[in-house]
């Protein structure tokens, strides 16, 4: 828990603003009955507290911006503050929200990223410096940016916490945003194929044939996928797209396809390993997780497998591997099979309805026998659709289903 020293907010040249702040902190603190020289004499801990000083033609100002539990985003007696009328010289900051200006915007916990509209208006043309303070309150991973629309700059207010400018009495009030987000967080994920496993690793038949798409493959039903991936080359060792799909659960068995919060289509290399589109990178997703986070993994021709405990993170990335044993999959042997000391995902699902049966030979294989390229029936990933394909998969996975919690 960080501190708000009190008396850093009286230093300020208006008391009217002083007085909404101080609204703020009686409220918050309420449970506390401390008296204003109690304030005056004491430090009060907030995190996830922003506090922006502007500094200009002599004159002070201050907003904060926080998000605390019980908040909204519309206007919270319990915490907001609103802006009041200043010294008409003095620099004025503020949040703009629907109803009215505020000093103090206190907003719900973040779950996504979040803009907030700032308001500016000056009583002269100047130099003013906006200061950006108490940024240690945040999550390390939390980036907190302004955007000046007149000049056109985004700012990084971590690493650059004061930013200068000039101003003058006929700008738009609308002049500034700030943005909170979170950094993309690194998933380092390992499955295999059943169709192209060879004993040791997965074939590359597809690349080497030049027979995978630019393009991600995901774009039909049933998943639907609406990602734009585009590679100009496919990386070397790659097997196939997989689609990387994120869900938010405290248990497997309830990370259905509600929970699913985000996609990602991406590589899967010869070694088991899911990579970005150059090949090496590993996948990023953007963190915003209320509980925890579990991962799918889908195959155009495979049953799709679920991570069956949280995916944890350890030195910063998020580490899962499928393959070592028959539980790290939900649902267990019925979800993978054993594929000579590693386990790997079913083969055999052609039409990728969850199902392996007859359908899967009637609809798909039976009219792509005999072809080449990259094609749906072709369950081993060698370029074409013949015997292979049936024989050495789908029958003896024949009956399968996924195991994907509904």
């Amino acid at each position: 828990m960080k501190k708000l020293p009190f008396n850093s907010i009286q230093n300020l040249y208006s008391p009217l603003i002083f007085s909404a702040i101080l609204v703020f902190l009686l409220s918050v603190n309420v449970s506390a009955q401390l008296s204003i020289e109690d304030y005056q004499s004491n430090s009060i801990q907030i995190d996830n507290l922003l506090r922006l000083t502007v500094d200009g033609n002599g004159y002070s100002d201050q907003t904060i911006i926080l998000f605390i539990d019980g908040a909204t985003e519309g206007f919270d007696s319990d915490y907001d503050a609103y802006k009041l009328s200043g010294i008409p010289a003095a620099p004025q900051f503020y949040s703009i929200i629907s109803c009215c200006n505020l000093a103090v915007n206190a907003l719900p916990p973040m779950e996504s990223d979040v803009t907030v509209q700032m308001g500016f208006d000056v009583g002269a043309t100047t130099t003013y410096t906006i200061s950006a303070t108490d940024l240690y309150t945040f999550d390390p991973t939390i980036t907190i940016h302004l955007f000046d629309s007149i000049d056109d700059v985004l700012v990084d207010l971590k690493s650059d916490p004061i930013y200068s400018f000039s101003a003058s009495p006929g700008d738009i009030s609308e002049r500034f945003k700030v943005l909170f987000s979170h950094e993309p967080e690194s998933l380092d994920l390992k499955v295999y194929l059943e169709g192209p496993y060879n004993g040791t690793d997965m074939n590359t038949d597809l690349q080497a044939t030049g027979s995978i798409p630019f393009f991600q493959p995901y774009n039909t039903a049933p998943w639907n996928y609406s990602g734009t991936e585009l590679v100009a080359s496919i990386p070397s060792n790659a097997v196939d797209w997989v689609l990387v799909e994120f869900r938010d659960a405290t248990a497997a068995a309830s990370a259905n396809s509600a929970s699913m919060v985000e996609q990602h289509a991406a590589f899967l290399m010869n070694d088991g390993t899911i990579r970005g589109l150059d090949g090496s990178s590993l996948v990023e997703f953007d963190g915003w997780y209320s509980n925890s986070i579990y991962v799918v993994v889908w195959h155009r021709n495979h049953l799709p497998v679920l991570t069956n405990s949280a995916v944890m993170e350890s030195g910063g990335i998020y580490t899962y591997d499928f393959s070592t044993g028959v539980g790290q999959a939900y649902g267990g042997a019925l979800a993978q099979n054993n594929l000579g000391g590693v386990y790997g995902m079913m083969g055999g699902d052609t039409n990728a309805d969850g199902d392996i049966n007859t359908s899967d030979l009637t609809a798909i294989w039976d009219l792509e026998a005999g072809e080449s390229g990259y094609l749906s029936g072709d369950a081993n990933l060698d370029g074409q659709a013949d015997n292979k394909d049936k024989d050495d998969v789908w029958v003896s996975n024949e009956g399968s289903g996924s195991q994907l919690p509904l």
